[in-house]
């Protein structure tokens, strides 16, 4: 396989895909210049194949490294997940709250409406603070050891989980005081190690229906979004995990006219504690970094997109964006060398 990286880039306006190319990175296509876009995903076995969500239009795929792109889903898409043991089966989320499933790549779908027979009293949180005041599926995890396990972060509304692959759901909120669920993952490889990130605070726990702790000793931020976890640098030590903050959310930074401070920190026990990381970054980054994304052929190396906007929203223009690279494990980073809008989703598949 070659070497080769495509990276897209789901921006405030459209679609962006590079590859890289002699030392340099060459520009493929843009694509939905009057769409927000909100979700990115691709396939681990078949690289060229990527599925988008485009805000209050619909799901797409490209079958060819984002030359060509076809509709597969109509709706308001807020998240899609392409199962980590088979590139067959994609899960997408939408607003207000529902989740859809395929089983041959997105040709067909079928609604997993159990999801909406959960109890009332978790269903009363499915709402968000800004109009049309519905809450919707921000992110979808699929346990990559057994496919049967989902987790939901719904914003707003806390987290739901299946054990039967969406045949019945529960939720799993318990501990967590502001419902605003933005990443859910597992330690890698264990089933008795959850993390969630949120809009005010950062949590862990062992038996998710037991309920959450936070996990933010040496946090110095108090927002999280996306995170992920480094394969361990020497054998028998525990993953890495990269976070990244900002100070207070999107409505703080409106109210009090700046941008997000936003910050990147790294732990090496599992979230038992934390420190800064980011060399080469400013101490406080006005745009946030909403995606973090690994290298497709570096263990070392990984992206992160960065932009003035609100993920969950679409107000504002958001101005330019900027994607960086880090190759020493994100201990230090560095511009990659192109112009984009204001960055939402990041994915980094092999070219």
């Amino acid at each position: 396989m070659s070497e080769g990286v495509r990276l897209y880039a789901g921006t405030q306006h459209g679609l962006i895909v590079w590859r890289s190319r002699n030392g340099g990175w060459e520009e493929v296509s843009r694509g939905f210049e009057n769409g927000i876009i909100d979700s990115i995903h691709g396939c681990h076995d078949h690289p060229e194949r990527v599925y988008v969500g485009v805000t209050h239009d619909g799901l797409y795929r490209t079958g060819d490294g984002g030359r060509i792109w076809k509709k597969i889903l109509d709706g308001d898409i807020r998240s899609v997940t392409v199962d980590p043991t088979s590139d067959d089966v994609i899960y997408c989320g939408v607003e207000p709250v529902a989740l859809y499933r395929s089983e041959d790549r997105g040709d067909s779908w079928v609604e997993l409406s159990s999801l909406l027979e959960v109890p009332e009293s978790v269903k009363k949180n499915w709402w968000f603070p800004q109009p049309p005041h519905q809450g919707h599926v921000r992110n979808i995890f699929v346990h990559p050891d057994d496919p049967r396990t989902l987790y939901l972060c719904i914003e707003h509304g806390g987290i739901v989980r299946s054990f039967d692959r969406g045949e019945t759901w529960e939720g799993v909120s318990g501990g967590i005081d502001y419902l605003d669920i933005h990443v859910i993952s597992n330690l890698p490889g264990r089933f008795d190690r959850y993390y969630v990130a949120s809009a005010r605070g950062f949590f862990t726990s062992e038996e998710p229906a037991g309920g959450w702790v936070r996990a933010e000793n040496g946090l110095t931020r108090d927002y999280f979004h996306d995170f992920l976890f480094l394969p361990p640098a020497r054998a028998g030590e525990n993953p890495e995990m990269l976070v990244a903050t900002a100070e207070g959310s999107p409505g703080v930074w409106r109210r009090e006219g700046r941008g997000a401070r936003a910050a990147l920190f790294k732990s090496a026990d599992g979230a038992k504690s934390w420190r800064r990381t980011g060399q080469g970054l400013p101490d406080n980054l006005d745009p946030m970094v909403w995606a973090l994304v690994h290298h497709p052929h570096d263990s070392k190396s990984l992206f992160a997109g960065l932009g003035a906007v609100a993920r969950g929203h679409a107000s504002g223009t958001g101005g330019a964006g900027k994607i960086i690279v880090s190759r020493d494990r994100g201990e230090s980073w560095e511009d990659v060398p192109i112009q984009l809008p204001a960055d939402r989703v990041l994915w980094a598949a092999a070219d």
